[in-house]
């Protein structure tokens, strides 16, 4: 697929929306980039140091240890486990279950490692990263499942992993914001009590009936249709993996299809009531801001505690820039600000 990302450097129809500081780094490093055709192994083997350019220092943190659990179906699911420096392995703490971003075919571990470094040095809590299944390797929703199944594992096995099963969160950016939205009703109705959600430029909407942005009911689609780094093509193009991991035999799509349910459109979830305290952050200057924000609208007047700020000037994946903007850095400290105040180690950041 040809046309997957708009290097011109900045498209036209862009021009004087985004931040300054943006439009300069993304000249700089990717906007004479030659526009090829995607290669899925290319990119899943580059995906995690493919906003380098722009990502500042992690705080050193040598606490870290990787296990396995197994998931629904009894396959090995992945998890890495970080803990704060100079806090002994047997100390009981809060956790926060990341899933990472990547439109469900892409990311890893590594993906959003410096911005998981930062929560636990500033939150001063452990962090647990899900290394879920990636679609089209594995049928959708297999991922999402896998993140559930991790939520429930880390709830059931709290004193093995000197976790505090009464203060967990979850959260995520772009598919992983729609996969700790989700996991937050999954976990509500299995009586899983979770703490705080905090979904970063979330994916919510089902594009896959929209042939065009002019067809999707979200004005951000058609204001963002040449976004950089994300823009509807490559939404298009992620989406096609997503429903292409499904089997191509009519019936047994359709049973699939059945089965997947709300997950294929998570803002038609049957029940928005009792969901736990959510923070959702978008970007003005991506396609998925406005379904994100109907998202957090809904879940307000439902009668949840949300909190909901859009960044102006950046695009989808603008909190690994935080190197040079201002909106990452803030993104990323006020998101462990959040789990502080959730987990009740607020203290940390005044001492």
């Amino acid at each position: 697929m040809s046309g997957h990302e708009a290097v011109n450097p900045i498209h036209p129809s862009m021009v004087g929306k985004m931040d300054p500081a943006f439009v300069k780094l993304y000249d700089e490093h990717v906007a004479n980039t030659p526009n090829r055709p995607i290669d899925l192994p290319v990119l899943r083997k580059n995906y995690s140091k493919i906003y380098s350019y722009g990502t500042a220092p992690a705080p050193e943190t040598s606490n870290i240890s990787d296990i396995t659990f197994p998931s629904f179906d009894g396959a090995d699911v992945r998890l890495r486990i970080y803990r704060p420096e100079g806090v002994a392995d047997d100390v009981v703490l809060p956790v926060h279950i990341d899933f990472h971003g990547g439109g469900w075919g892409l990311g890893d571990l590594d993906t959003e490692s410096h911005v998981l470094k930062h929560y636990v040095d500033l939150a001063q809590i452990c962090v647990i990263d899900v290394d879920y299944r990636l679609v089209p390797d594995f049928a959708y929703p297999t991922g999402l499942k896998d993140c559930f199944e991790a939520t429930k594992y880390v709830y059931e096995n709290a004193e093995k992993l000197h976790i505090n099963k009464h203060s967990i969160s979850v959260g995520g950016v772009s598919a992983g914001g729609n996969i700790c939205l989700a996991v937050s009703h999954l976990a509500r109705d299995v009586g899983i009590s979770l703490v705080l959600c905090v979904a970063g430029t979330p994916q919510v909407d089902d594009i896959e009936p929209y042939k065009t942005a002019a067809d999707s009911p979200y004005p951000s689609c058609q204001e963002c249709e040449f976004a950089p780094t994300l823009n509807w093509a490559r939404l298009k193009w992620f989406d096609k993996l997503k429903w292409d991991s499904l089997s191509s035999d009519a019936a047994e799509r359709a049973q699939q299809f059945e089965e997947i349910g709300w997950f294929k459109s998570i803002i038609t979830a049957p029940d928005f009531t009792n969901l736990p305290k959510t923070v959702i952050y978008t970007a003005g200057c991506d396609p998925m801001r406005d379904e994100g924000e109907a998202y957090a609208t809904k879940m307000i007047k439902n009668g949840n505690d949300v909190v909901f700020k859009r960044y102006p000037g950046v695009p989808h994946p603008f909190m690994h820039m935080d190197a040079t903007l201002w909106q990452a850095s803030d993104y990323i400290k006020r998101t462990a600000f959040d789990l502080a105040v959730a987990h009740r180690t607020v203290k940390v950041f005044f001492e």
